[in-house]
């Protein structure tokens, strides 16, 4: 293996690791179980959320559909799902488009 590649293994390794810092930064509960739901991309984390709509919230960022979205209660959580799942879908699509000029 060669340089470059070992320099992007420990990267990857490092990162891995600061990701999970963040987390133990959250006290037990909801928000702790958010980002292990994003960082592992697993929806068993959100299950471990107590509020109902936090929960949904949570599913609906892990697996980005706007399913989970319309279960939430509170309009203005609805709205920001909502948003959120537009923009991460929308950033999917596009990533993958090029911006060349003729």
């Amino acid at each position: 293996m060669n340089k470059r590649g070992i320099a992007l293994v420990l990267g990857l390794l490092m990162q891995a690791a600061a990701q999970a810092q963040d987390c133990e930064a959250f006290a037990h509960g909801d928000d702790r179980s958010m980002c292990a739901a994003l960082q592992q991309k697993a929806t068993r984390f959100c299950d471990d959320i107590v509020h109902q709509d936090k929960r949904q919230m949570c599913m609906a960022k892990v697996q980005p559909n706007s399913y989970a979205c319309e279960a939430i209660k509170a309009s203005g959580l609805r709205a920001e799902c909502l948003q959120y799942v537009r923009k991460t879908q929308a950033s999917a699509i596009y990533t993958y488009t090029s911006s060349k000029k003729p």
